[in-house]
């Protein structure tokens, strides 16, 4: 399987405007999955849960699968969702959550209002922030004799692998790697992936 890189945010960014009368922030976060994102999306909405409208939508990949999610929340169908949604996959982002918060201020701002007024509050906050590229790593364990120990370690730093940990047993020890070719003439355990930051 052919894991993706992908672009991200980190951490939780907040942004505030004022658009005839109305005040939209869109709040913003890294989340790992589809989980950590509904959970975000209700944190948000009890925060502002005095406010006409929290419209939420997320971006994440779990299995190697982009799960997009959006909801108006109250507001005419298409006008703050997508919009979100839009400005997500504008910047390509991947695990992120955002909520757009509204109070009306007593304007009523047209289907084009909403969308513009929702999308740019989300544009707006993403364009201040830095971006992070992830890109996919395998990660083996694998399982080495006592014998073996010393001369595995120096074949595996020779051939580039980064060490993460080692765990010992009695006769032999599980090391986890980190690298971008199999090692094949090892005893392997178990492959996963572990994204890291792109070398700028």
């Amino acid at each position: 399987m052919n894991y993706i890189k992908y672009k991200t945010i980190f951490e939780v960014h907040e942004h505030k405007k004022n658009i005839e009368r109305s005040i939209f922030i869109a709040t913003l976060s890294h989340v790992k999955n589809q989980e950590e994102a509904k959970e975000f999306i209700r944190e948000i909405s009890k925060k502002y849960n005095d406010a006409t409208h929290n419209c939420p939508a997320y971006r994440v990949i779990e299995n190697n699968q982009i799960i997009e999610f959006s909801s108006d929340n109250g507001e005419p169908s298409g006008t703050a969702g997508r919009p979100i949604l839009g400005v997500l996959k504008k910047y390509d982002l991947l695990n992120v959550a955002v909520v757009v918060t509204r109070y009306f201020g007593g304007v009523k701002l047209g289907v084009r209002g909403l969308i513009d007024a929702y999308s740019s509050t989300v544009d707006e906050l993403i364009s201040n922030l830095k971006v992070t590229t992830l890109v996919p790593v395998p990660v083996y364990t694998i399982k080495v004799r006592y014998d073996e120990y010393g001369k595995a370690m120096q074949d595996l730093h020779y051939k580039g692998y980064e060490i993460i940990n080692t765990e010992f047993f009695e006769t032999f020890a599980h090391i986890k790697i980190r690298g971008n070719k199999k090692p094949e003439e090892y005893n392997i355990l178990d492959e996963s992936i572990t994204y890291i930051k792109e070398e700028e």
